[in-house]
């Protein structure tokens, strides 16, 4: 790798932190604060399914996050018919208890800190700049990253490819010289493909690759990385 690449950027939320460790937190807390009588793991799921949703309809550009910090829990409390919960608020108070949680996935503070002696970092992400860059604020691996892009800061998400040009101009580099390390096929590899972007697909659970995708690495965990 040290032959081809000068530069390895990164997403953040399940490549490197531990983003489920640090939702159920949030979620748990806000099943505690509002009062929520369902079962957490039904709660938990339920959420989760239209957290998902509402980022892949961000993500096609057909909402904004505004929109989606409330909508997910509009939609959750339709389903589970939790009548009266107050969305604004709900989603307020998960924001906050989750711009706490900065656990981050086995293994990755010492592979970051191991390639940053070699080569310049980047952490790129699509998320709501108040909460991640909180939990950044509160991770021993943030002071490894040269560049960290935000997409609610960048004004532009993945799979937009001009979400990687605040890092590619910081550091110097172009997306030739950049292998991009991510878990989302519909963010991350895609925003890789269209900004031609070597990609190395962090992939635990062994799918396939989508058809028009290409990834040139694969691995099933950040500690299959340093071998590369």
């Amino acid at each position: 790798m040290a032959k081809k690449y000068k530069a390895v950027f990164f997403d953040a939320d399940d490549t490197l932190y531990d983003y489920p460790h640090a939702e159920r937190a949030a979620l748990l807390a806000c099943c505690g604060e509002f009062g929520i009588d369902v079962a957490p793991e039904t709660f938990i799921a339920v959420y989760r399914r239209h957290n998902h949703d509402v980022w892949q309809e961000f993500e096609r550009g057909e909402t904004d996050q505004a929109t989606l910090r409330v909508e997910r829990f509009r939609r959750l409390a339709s389903e589970l018919e939790l009548e009266g919960l107050p969305f604004d608020q709900v989603s307020a108070f998960y924001l906050e208890v989750l711009a706490g949680q900065a656990q981050l996935l086995p293994g990755a503070l010492d592979l970051v800190r191991e390639l940053a002696k070699k080569f310049p970092l980047a952490l790129v992400t699509n998320g709501i700049a108040a909460v991640q860059n909180k939990r950044f604020a509160a991770s021993p691996i943030t002071p490894y990253f040269q560049a960290i892009v935000i997409s609610e800061e960048a004004g532009v998400a993945k799979p937009d490819p001009r979400i990687f040009a605040p890092a590619l101009e910081k550091i110097g580099v172009s997306p030739g010289e950049v292998l991009y390390v991510g878990d989302s096929v519909t963010s991350d590899m895609a925003a890789a493909r269209n900004a031609g972007m070597d990609f190395c697909w962090l992939n635990p659970h062994g799918s396939p690759v989508p058809a028009g995708h290409f990834p040139s690495f694969i691995i099933h965990s950040i500690a299959d990385f340093p071998p590369l």
